[in-house]
């Protein structure tokens, strides 16, 4: 089969491969879209610490069950599948808890696509714990983003915060403009969101969002509390991942608000802690999420609401993935919101 194999910062090189074979407790998934992941893009730039290069990419897909490998017994060749991509070792404190997020094996197995093989490929084989029944109403490009978008449901979840007056989202990329989306799916009142760039900020609105705010306006502090009834949200989104928009997120929180941080950081972040102690503010990390946050993104996306021809921005066939996919999004990340990435075939 044909696959995209990583071999290192800039190297990402189509070859022919044996097709993978499932085994005990595996199905084989013959993929049909896969999107591209800001950590992709990084591990492309940057490389794959701390996993040894060599592997294929590609963690947020779907596709069709090709086989079963012997003991499983929920899936059958040929039903279509979204493939929560969290592998686990299942015995440990947290896994015995449901929490597979939280597993401490985390950081050495990653998710499939990260450090094991994954859908930048014609085939994938994957843990039968992992698929989701894929359904008739989501299209191939909206099941391919339910991945990105239980990343958000899982952090809203975590937070705990129940239909609030007003929530902010900072930061407009693929990972922000779902968010507004599950606001909107979670009953928000005022959704504010805060990110650059006009075709994102029409996306917002288009998605939910009561009003959408420049992150460089020097009145953006005042104009979140001219939202807010003088007093910030309870909850706030940071989906942008660097040291400015945590900072913002902070600013626009209310007294006893919950910052959750989906965004991953790559530096150091100073922050006013006398003035979160003095606040009661609470700052959550939130990290990917659990089968029941990708059920529900399934059931979101599955209402209504994503406009997957906007949000998509381009679809590009597996042997372009290089010069279509990671090189203009290492040169410019604003030009899209997400590219999706199809076999020849597809």
């Amino acid at each position: 089969m044909r696959a995209a194999v990583f071999h290192g910062p800039g190297d990402v090189r189509l070859a022919d491969v044996p097709e993978p074979v499932p085994g005990a407790g595996e199905v084989l998934v013959k993929v049909e879209r896969a999107g591209i992941c800001g950590s992709d893009v990084n591990r492309f730039l940057y490389g794959s610490h701390p996993w040894a290069p060599g592997f294929i990419m590609g963690h947020e897909f779907c596709g069709v069950i090709a086989a079963a490998g012997p003991g499983v017994a929920q899936w059958r060749a040929g039903q279509p599948v979204i493939v929560e991509p969290t592998l686990r070792c299942g015995r440990c404190f947290f896994c015995e808890r449901g929490e597979h997020n939280r597993c401490v094996e985390f950081v050495r197995r990653g998710l499939t696509g990260s450090g094991t093989d994954g859908a930048f490929a014609e085939y994938v084989r994957v843990p039968a714990y992992q698929p989701h029944a894929w359904p008739s109403a989501l299209s191939a490009l909206a099941a391919t983003l339910v991945e990105p978008t239980a990343v958000s449901v899982h952090g809203w979840n975590l937070a705990g915060v129940e239909r609030p007056d007003s929530v902010v989202i900072v930061g407009l990329g693929n990972i922000g403009l779902l968010a507004v989306l599950v606001a909107r799916a979670k009953g928000a009142g005022e959704i504010i969101a805060i990110g650059k760039y006009a075709a994102r900020q029409e996306l917002a609105r288009a998605y939910g969002a009561s009003v959408v705010l420049e992150p460089d306006d020097p009145a953006l502090q005042a104009r979140v509390l001219e939202r807010t009834h003088g007093v910030g949200a309870p909850l706030v989104l940071e989906a942008a991942g660097t040291p400015s928009s945590l900072r913002t997120a902070v600013a626009s929180a209310r007294k006893g608000g919950k910052i959750v941080v989906l965004g991953v950081m790559h530096e150091e972040v100073a922050l006013d802690f006398k003035s979160i102690l003095m606040h009661e503010k609470q700052i959550l990390g939130s990290i990917i999420y659990r089968r029941p946050d990708f059920a529900e993104a399934i059931e979101i996306l599955s209402r209504g609401g994503l406009d997957p021809r906007r949000h998509v921005t381009a679809e590009i066939p597996l042997e372009r993935i290089v010069s279509d996919g990671f090189e203009p999004l290492a040169r410019s990340k604003q030009a899209h919101v997400k590219i999706q990435v199809f076999p020849a075939d597809g």
